[in-house]
C-alpha cells in the first residue's frame, strides 16, 4: 500500500513540472505584453479568455474537476494579465505620478460660500494663521477654476456629511480638474432657521438654502410642508440674500455665525436631523503634497468591466496590511455603466507597503490618479 510520503513525492515531481511550465507561460505573457504595448492593444480580451477556458476544459478526462480547472485557468490568466500590466506600467513615469511638492508659502486661500459659511469656519480652523484676504466663491466649480487659473493656491470645500453622505459634485470635480487633496478638517454643523429681526415663524413662506441644508434638516420640514424650499448657492449666500431682500416672508438655513454677520435673527435653533451632524471639508491645491506625519491616502481609479476585478484588487490591501477607510463609486460621464472608484485608506505614500499597493492599483486600473496624502482630521471643531 502506498504511504503518504509516496504521494507527496509524486506531488513534488508534478509541482516541479508545473513551475517549469508556469515560467514558460509567464515568459510568453511578457512577449505578448510587449507586442500589445507596441501596437496599442488592450490587455484584456474577453472572447479569447472564454475560448481558452472552453478548449482546455475539453481536455479533462473526467468532469469531476471541471470547477477547479475553470478556477485554475482563470487564475493563470489573471497572473498573465498582471505580467502584461507590469510591462505597460513600466512605460509610465512613476516619479512623476508620485512627485511630492513643497507647501505654498504665503498662500492665497479661497473657500466656498459667502462670509459666515461653514467652509469659512473650516478654513479658519485648519490654517494655523488666519489667511490674509481669503477669496470666496459661490459655486464649487468656480473655486476649482480659481485654483486652476492661479487666482488662489488652496481652496476649502465640503466633501462628506455624517448624515447625508458624500457630496458627489465635489468628487466629480476632483476628477475633472485633476487637483490634489492636501488636508482635511471636520466641523460640527448646527443648522438654524434664520430671518429678519421682525420676522416670525408664521410669516415664513419661502426658505432658501444649499441643498445640503435641506437634506440635513428633513425632519424639521415635515412639520412645515407649506413652505417653499428653494435651493441656493450656499447657506451663507442664502442668509445674505434674505437680509438684502428685506422680505419678512423669506427665511434661510444657515449657521449662527452667518446670522450674526448679516444681522439676522434665529427663528428656530438646531433644526438638523442629527445632534452630532458633522461635515468633512477638504483643502485642495494644484500639486501633491505630503510629509512624514501624513497618515491618509486618497486615490481614484476605474477598472475593466469584468466580474471579480474589484474583489481581486481590494484583497491586496489585506495582503499589504492596509486598512481601508472608505470606498465611493461615481458614474463616468458619457459612459453607460462605467464607474470611477474613490478610495481612502490609512498610510503614507512613503511607506513601502503603501507604495507597493499604489503601484498595484495603478497597473491594474484602466484609469488611476493619486488624489492626495494628508493628515487625517480627528477632531470636530
Amino acid at each position: 500500500m502506498t504511504d503518504l510520503e509516496d504521494y507527496r513525492k509524486e506531488l513534488d515531481a508534478l509541482d516541479r513540472e508545473l513551475v517549469a511550465l508556469f515560467e514558460k507561460r509567464m515568459q510568453l505573457s511578457q512577449a505578448i505584453g510587449n507586442y500589445k504595448r507596441a501596437h496599442d492593444l488592450p490587455i484584456f480580451d474577453e472572447s479569447r479568455e472564454q475560448r481558452v477556458v472552453e478548449q482546455n476544459l475539453t481536455h479533462l478526462k473526467s468532469e469531476e474537476f471541471a470547477v477547479q480547472t475553470h478556477h485554475f485557468l482563470d487564475t493563470i490568466m489573471d497572473l498573465s494579465k498582471e505580467v502584461q500590466k507590469d510591462i505597460r506600467a513600466a512605460a509610465n513615469d512613476y516619479e512623476q505620478i508620485f512627485a511630492i511638492h513643497e507647501p505654498k508659502q504665503q498662500a492665497q486661500i479661497g473657500y466656498f460660500g459667502e462670509t459666515g459659511s461653514f467652509c469659512e469656519e473650516a478654513m479658519l480652523a485648519y490654517f494655523k494663521e488666519a489667511p490674509v484676504d481669503p477669496k470666496n466663491y459661490h459655486t464649487f466649480e468656480s473655486l476649482f477654476i480659481g485654483i486652476q487659473n492661479g487666482e488662489i493656491d488652496y481652496g476649502v470645500l465640503p466633501v462628506e456629511n455624517s448624515s447625508t453622505g458624500a457630496i458627489s459634485q465635489v468628487l466629480d470635480l476632483l476628477y475633472k480638474y485633476g487637483l490634489s487633496i492636501v488636508g482635511e478638517q471636520y466641523v460640527k454643523i448646527e443648522q438654524h432657521l434664520i430671518g429678519l429681526e421682525e420676522t416670525s415663524l408664521d410669516q415664513i413662506e419661502e426658505v432658501y438654502s444649499h441643498p445640503q441644508g435641506f437634506q440635513q434638516s428633513t425632519d424639521y420640514f415635515k412639520d412645515h410642508e407649506q413652505w417653499r424650499q428653494i435651493p441656493f448657492h450656499s447657506t451663507s449666500d442664502s442668509a445674505k440674500m434674505v437680509k438684502d431682500s428685506g422680505d419678512v416672508h423669506k427665511g434661510a438655513i444657515a449657521s449662527r455665525r452667518a446670522a450674526a454677520i448679516h444681522g439676522l435673527s434665529i427663528l428656530a435653533e438646531s433644526i438638523q436631523n442629527q445632534s452630532e451632524n458633522t461635515t468633512r471639508f477638504i483643502i485642495v491645491g494644484k500639486d501633491l503634497e505630503s510629509n512624514p506625519r501624513c497618515n491618509k491616502v486618497s486615490v481614484v481609479f476605474s477598472l475593466d468591466n469584468q466580474a471579480g476585478t474589484l474583489f481581486k484588487l481590494l484583497r491586496h490591501f489585506a495582503r499589504y496590511h492596509i486598512n481601508l477607510i472608505k470606498i465611493e463609486s461615481r458614474p463616468v460621464e458619457g459612459e453607460k455603466w462605467e464607474y470611477l472608484l474613490y478610495l481612502d485608506f490609512e498610510g503614507n505614500i512613503s511607506d513601502e507597503n503603501v507604495h507597493e499597493a499604489l503601484r498595484f492599483i495603478h497597473r491594474s486600473s484602466v484609469y488611476f490618479r493619486l488624489l492626495g496624502c494628508c493628515i487625517a482630521a480627528t477632531e470636530n471643531k
